[in-house]
Parts: C-alpha cells; structure tokens; sequence
C-alpha cells in the first residue's frame, strides 16, 4: 500500500489542526497566555517546515545536478 505525499501532508495538517483546537479548549492559562504561546509554536513550526523544505529543495538540486 503506497501513501501519496500531498495525502500524508494534509493528514499532518488536518492533525495538528484538530490538536491545536483541543489544546485551546483545554489551555491551563487565559487568554493572553495562551495566544503568546500560540503564535510562539506557531512561529517554531513555520522555521521547521522551512527548514526541511530548503533542504528537501538541496536535496532535489543536488541529484538533480548528478544525473
């Protein structure tokens, strides 16, 4: 059974959706708070994606450069 990336991708997407929701509803702190540390993990996850995505991008370069 082979998974199609756009599939997995929007599962993760979906995913983290659905957890960022609960974990409003069920935020220990009030609503300032809870918003700082929204945008800071929402800030973290954008830099990671970046990330892995200029290094998927190198990755896609550099085979491509070697055939």
């Amino acid at each position: 059974m082979s998974m199609k990336t756009g599939d997995f991708l929007a599962g993760v997407f979906v995913g983290a959706l659905i957890g960022a929701s609960l974990g409003l509803l069920f935020a220990p702190e009030p609503g300032e708070g809870t918003r700082e540390r929204v945008m800071e993990k929402g800030r973290k996850l954008k830099d990671a994606v970046s990330e892995r995505g200029r290094a998927f991008l190198q990755r896609s370069a550099d085979t491509e450069e070697e055939s």
